[in-house]
C-alpha cells in the first residue's frame, strides 16, 4: 500500500499548468485543422480541450491538500499542492491500456484511432462520474452521519484522490455514454462493444492493482492457509478492525437493535488479547469511539502519513455486573492489520484472464455482440464470488446480498438477453477477417 506517491505544487496551479494545456491545444488543433480540414473529427477536440481546461482551472485547486508550514511549524497550516495517489496512477494506466486495445484493432471493423479516443473520452468521463455517484450513495450513511451539507456532499462527488470509485457505477456509467456516442455519429453498436471489451477487462485489472496501494477494496480476516495481506494504521481495512475491535482481540458481529447504543457484540475473545486483559466477555455488547475521536491523522509535505491512535472502548453487560470500559494506548495497538484475504489481487488476476478470454474469443465469434455479453456474464460471475470475502459492503434489502451482488446478478441476466438477442435467428454471421 502506497497511498502517495508525489505532490503538485501549489504554485503550478497559479497559472502554469493552464498556459501550458491552453498551448497544447491550440498545437493538437492545429495539427487536426491539417490532417481532417474543418470536419467534424477535428471540431470533436474542442469539447474535450474544454473540459480539461475547466477541470484544471476550477477542479484541481479544489483537491489540493493542505499541510503544516515548515518556515512557521506553529502557524495556520499553507496549501501545498495536490497530492498524486498510487490509485490515480494505475486509473490513468488502466484508461490508456484498455484503449490502446481498442485502437489496435479498430481498423477491424472500420474505425479509425481518432474515432476510438473520442468514444473512450465520453465513456471515461461519464464512467467515472457514475462510478464516484455510486461511491457516495454506497457510502451515503458515512457521509451524512458526518454531517456533511449538499456542497460537501458534491465536492465528494469529484474528490478522487484517495481513491472510492464503484466498478459497477464506471460500467454502467460507461454504457449509457458508449451507446449515445455511437448512435449520435451512427457507428455499429454491437462490432464497437465487441471491439473494447477485451480492453473494459485489461482496465479492470490494472484498476483493481490501484486498489491493492489505496488498501479499498479489502477481504475479510483470512484465517485459512491461504495467501494473505497486511495494512499499515490509518488504511481502511485498519481501521475496520479497530472499529469492530479486532484488533484488540475481539470477534464480534454487528449489532442490529439500534436501541442498544452498542455497536458490536463480542462472539469471542482471544486469550491473552487486551480485550481479554481487561475483563471483556463473549456476549458483552460494545461499542468504540467514533473516528474522528479515536485518532488522528496527519500527512506530512513529504507524503508520507502518521497517525496517532488511542481506543476508548464502552460496553454493556445484561447480567446486572456491569461491563468494563477499556483504554487502550497506541503503544500497544499492532503495527499492521490482521492478515485479510487479497482481494484486490485475485480481483486484478481475474479480470486479466477475462480479458485474455475474451481477446481470443474475438477471433472466433460467430454474431456481433457476443463479446460483450460475455463478459459482462464471466465478470459478474466473479464479482459475485469475490464478495464473498470482501467485508466493505452491507447486505441489502433484507436479502443478505451486497449492492455489487445484486447488481452482478441483474448484469448476468442482461449478458445472457444479449447473447440471446446476438444469437437470434435473424443475425447475420460475423465475416471472416
Amino acid at each position: 500500500m502506497n497511498q502517495t506517491l508525489i505532490f503538485i505544487p501549489h504554485w503550478v496551479f497559479e497559472g502554469p499548468l493552464l498556459a501550458a494545456w491552453l498551448i497544447i491545444g491550440v498545437a493538437v488543433l492545429g495539427f487536426l485543422l491539417m490532417k481532417h480540414g474543418s470536419g467534424q473529427e477535428t471540431w470533436s477536440f474542442v469539447p474535450v480541450f474544454a473540459a480539461v481546461a475547466l477541470m484544471i482551472h476550477f477542479v484541481l485547486p479544489v483537491l489540493e491538500i493542505s499541510g503544516i508550514n515548515p518556515e512557521d511549524p506553529t502557524g495556520p497550516a499553507i496549501t501545498i499542492g495536490l497530492a498524486i495517489r498510487g490509485y490515480g496512477i494505475f486509473l490513468v494506466c488502466a484508461i490508456v491500456s484498455g484503449f490502446a486495445l481498442a485502437i489496435f484493432r479498430a481498423p477491424c471493423i472500420g474505425l479509425t484511432s481518432d474515432q476510438v479516443i473520442s468514444l473512450g473520452f465520453w465513456m471515461i468521463l461519464v464512467g467515472i462520474a457514475g462510478a464516484r455517484i455510486f461511491y457516495v450513495i454506497q457510502k451515503s450513511d458515512v457521509f451524512l452521519a458526518n454531517g456533511a451539507s449538499f456542497g460537501q456532499l458534491l465536492l465528494a462527488v469529484v474528490d478522487m484522490t484517495k481513491g472510492g470509485l464503484v466498478v459497477y457505477g464506471s460500467l454502467i456509467g460507461g454504457m449509457i455514454a458508449g451507446v449515445a456516442y455511437l448512435k449520435f455519429n451512427k457507428l455499429p453498436l454491437a462490432k464497437t462493444a465487441d471491439l473494447i471489451a477485451p480492453g473494459m477487462a485489461l482496465g479492470l485489472a490494472i484498476g483493481r492493482l490501484g486498489c491493492l496501494m489505496n488498501g479499498c477494496c479489502y477481504g475479510g480476516i483470512c484465517e485459512a492457509p491461504l495467501p494473505s495481506v497486511t495494512f499499515p494504521p490509518g488504511s481502511p481495512p485498519y481501521m475496520a478492525q479497530l472499529n469492530n475491535g479486532a484488533l484488540i482481540g475481539i470477534k464480534a458481529t454487528e449489532n442490529l437493535d439500534s436501541n442498544s447504543g452498542f455497536r458490536w457484540i463480542a462472539e469471542s475473545i482471544e486469550a491473552g488479547s487486551p480485550a481479554a486483559e481487561q475483563g471483556l466477555q463473549v456476549g458483552d455488547e460494545f461499542s468504540i469511539n467514533a473516528p474522528d475521536e479515536r485518532y488522528i491523522r496527519f500527512e506530512k509535505q513529504d507524503g508520507s502519513e502518521s497517525i496517532a491512535l488511542l481506543i476508548s472502548l464502552e460496553s454493556n453487560r445484561n447480567d446486572g455486573v456491569g461491563a468494563p470500559s477499556i483504554t487502550v494506548p497506541v503503544a500497544e495497538l499492532p503495527a499492521r492489520s490482521r492478515a485479510v484475504y487479497p482481494t484486490q489481487i485475485y480481483s486484478a488476476i481475474n479480470a486479466f484472464l477475462l480479458c485474455l478470454v475474451l481477446w481470443f474469443y474475438w477471433t472466433i465469434r460467430k454474431y456481433d455482440g457476443e463479446v460483450f455479453a460475455l463478459m459482462l456474464i464471466l465478470y459478474s460471475v466473479g464479482r459475485f464470488l469475490m464478495e464473498l470475502i470482501r467485508i466493505d459492503e452491507k447486505g441489502q434489502l433484507g436479502t443478505g446480498l451486497t449492492i455489487s451482488q445484486l447488481i452482478s446478478v441483474a448484469m448476468i441476466i442482461l449478458g445472457v438477453s444479449l447473447l440471446a438477442y446476438a444469437r437470434r435467428p435473424s443475425a447475420k454471421p460475423v465475416l471472416p477477417a
